[in-house]
């Protein structure tokens, strides 16, 4: 049942890391709370997560539109493929009547 009230989730596909280094940010040094030595792919989102975040979002908004946001510019680490995988998985889940949004 999806929720009466509209809602809104920023996404981060690849946790700690980011390609921008903006002095405001409120996430700047978080890959330090991470092992050291860890390859940019070990912070991605696994698959399951993913289908899964995208499936529920999708059910659980109540009115037509249903607007994903990938946070700041770490997504695009993550390639074109990563978001055509994204745009797949949201064309599977989507019901008839309801638009999806993306943005950066």
């Amino acid at each position: 049942m999806a929720s009466k009230t509209p809602f809104h989730i920023i996404a981060k596909p690849i946790g700690a890391i980011c390609n921008l280094d903006c002095h405001y940010c409120f996430y700047l040094n978080r890959d330090a709370l991470f092992p050291r030595h860890r390859k940019a792919s070990d912070f991605r989102m696994n698959e399951e997560t993913l289908e899964k975040y995208i499936q529920q979002y999708i059910q659980f908004q109540p009115g037509q539109e249903v607007p994903f946001t990938w946070q700041g510019g770490e997504p695009t680490l993550l390639g074109l493929d990563c978001f055509r995988r994204i745009v797949e998985l949201q064309k599977r889940y989507v019901v008839p009547g309801k638009r999806i949004y993306n943005a950066l």
